[in-house]
């Protein structure tokens, strides 16, 4: 019945599971052919060795095939896994060579320069992000390029300490207005500081060899200053330090005597008002009830009706001239309307309740380091007493109560070894009122386009005695900050993109580091070669631009 072969194994019963793999079920049978042919290797058993071979080939196998099913696909095809930096000379080298793209050797090329074109803005955004600030000398940026030069980017993010950044630049608003007074280096700036048929200058012919200008910092003190005397300019401070979490530059936590440093180096730019009773019908609550009530604050913002239909109040009888109604003689002055518009006005609409007082701050800024930290301030007015023989009586009352009681020996005061202030008491009193970033001990750090220097100045009442130009420039951007604040939302949560990640994964683009200004060369040369292959590209000939991004007719035009 069966062709030589040893019978088969009986079925299993019915709704029994498989056996698993790897237990002591028959296996199934062999083909003729290789049950003929006996064990692999010619009849001889394998070796041990040979066993374990097979393992180990059978596993890997195995694994290659579950990582391609069960691992990420790639985005791009091609992925080196670290790239290493390229030398300066490479990309200048190739920005060099592609300096006239009317070669026919780069007509490859000049796809990527137009398809590039649309990466432009945001290469001159990272490039205006990064730009060195006064106090340095010179700043190196890491670069991201194009392997044909098609584009470059600078990959960094500007992350600054938030106090640090603002000392920084109050020292130099005092060395701005020593210069304006001395007026010794001063020369007004024509622009655009080059001809319009000057190309851009080589870097590496012009500008690699040639000593860069001094910095622009403010002497300190060794001893007044000594908390941040010897890294105040660099360009990371404390970045090696345990004062900031690490390479990353995302978190700082600083001493009290740094921080007291710090606030006073930055006192130009800060405002010295403290008590917020100021501010009263003069904070964002009153902006926002005078723009409903189309009304102008003195001093503030003045916008258009949001209400058309306010004028209809005039009529000689309506329901809201009722004889029967509450009648105002005298007229209402424009605070009494936004401080209380339920009260004063007919039709409120979309008003805002602002705080009426906030307790009263007793703390009175000192200029004088030297004055102890608790002392009478001539500012503050005694209240004397009117009535001395009262007060004379009650006392003696109280002594003839208490005089049958007495403390024992050895009885002290609490605290009476403890000194009742110390070097750091009046730097720790000034920062609890000061504003915020200096308020603070820790913090994150934050983008430097993103820290307002000036933006408290125009927040408050413009002193009469400016002229009026600067008081219309107060006025419009409080209406500008107003507004931005009215039609603010906040942002929906978004999944974050990393677009240079992206591009260095690819084998096309580069990296190295390059002196800000030379990557700001590359990039002015990048967008010039870019809009003019758009103009051939479109065959606009009788259309010339220039080195300044003019665009100017070759000839007369006609309609």
């Amino acid at each position: 019945m069966w062709s030589g072969g040893p019978p088969p194994p009986p079925p299993p019963p019915m709704g029994a599971a498989p056996p698993p793999p790897g237990t002591g079920a028959p296996p199934p049978p062999l083909p003729a052919a290789a049950a003929a042919a006996g064990p692999p290797g010619g009849g001889k058993p394998l070796t041990p060795a040979e066993l374990e071979a097979q393992l180990v080939e059978k596993a890997r196998k195995w694994h290659q095939l579950n990582s391609k099913r069960y691992g990420d696909k790639r985005k791009f095809g091609f992925v080196e896994a670290q790239k290493e930096d390229m030398p300066p000379e490479h990309v200048r080298k190739i920005i060099r060579d592609h300096g006239d793209m009317s070669s026919k050797k780069y007509r490859h090329d000049k796809r990527v320069y137009l398809g590039a074109l649309k990466f432009v803005p945001h290469a001159v955004y990272k490039l205006l992000e990064n730009m060195p600030m006064p106090w340095e000398q010179v700043r190196h940026v890491k670069i991201l390029y194009h392997i044909t030069g098609a584009i470059t980017f600078v990959n960094e993010i500007p992350w600054v300490v938030e106090p640090i950044y603002l000392a920084q630049w109050g020292t130099m608003w005092i060395m701005m207005r020593r210069e304006k007074r001395d007026r010794r280096h001063f020369k007004r700036m024509r622009f655009p500081p080059f001809d319009d048929e000057e190309p851009p200058l080589d870097y590496a012919d012009n500008l690699l060899d040639v000593e860069p200008l001094e910095a622009i910092q403010l002497e300190l003190d060794e001893e007044e200053d000594s908390a941040v005397h010897e890294w105040f300019y660099d360009h990371k401070p404390l970045v090696k330090t345990k004062l900031i979490n690490g390479p990353s530059y995302r978190k700082w936590h600083l001493s009290l005597p740094i921080m007291a440093t710090l606030y006073r180096l930055a006192g130009q730019l800060l405002s010295d008002l403290i008590d917020r009773n100021y501010f009263y019908l003069f904070d964002m609550e009153s902006f926002f009830t005078a723009k409903a009530l189309n009304m102008c604050i003195p001093g503030g913002p003045k916008f258009e009706p949001l209400y058309r239909d306010m004028e209809k109040g005039d009529e000689d009888w309506n329901e809201f001239n009722d004889i029967n109604k509450l009648i105002i003689r005298q007229p209402l002055r424009t605070e009494y309307r936004i401080a209380f518009p339920h009260l004063y006005n007919n039709r409120p609409r979309k008003v805002r309740l602002g705080v009426y007082h906030t307790p009263m701050i007793m703390y009175i800024k000192t200029d004088d380091p030297d004055l102890p930290a608790f002392y009478y301030d001539p500012l503050i007015n005694p209240i004397t007493s009117t009535s001395k023989v009262d007060r004379r009586e009650r006392r003696t009352i109280e002594e003839d109560e208490d005089e049958d009681f007495c403390l024992p020996d050895g009885v002290e005061p609490l605290l009476k070894g403890t000194e009742l202030y110390t070097d750091t008491t009046a730097a720790g009193i000034s920062l609890l009122f000061a504003p915020k970033p200096f308020n603070m001990r820790s913090g994150r750090t934050r983008r430097a386009e993103d820290i307002p220097l000036v933006s408290e100045w125009y927040k408050e009442h413009c002193p009469p005695a400016y002229p009026v130009k600067v008081r219309v420039s107060y006025q419009k951007l409080l209406k500008c900050y107003v507004l931005n604040e009215l039609h603010h939302r906040p942002p929906k949560a978004q999944k974050k993109k990393h677009l240079f990640r992206s591009l260095q994964a690819t084998k096309f683009f580069q990296t190295t580091e390059l002196d800000w200004a030379e990557a700001g060369l590359q990039v002015c040369k990048q967008g010039y070669n870019m809009l003019n292959l758009l103009i051939h590209r479109k065959n606009l000939n009788y259309l010339h631009l220039d080195y300044n991004f003019n665009l100017k007719p070759v000839k007369t035009l006609t309609t």
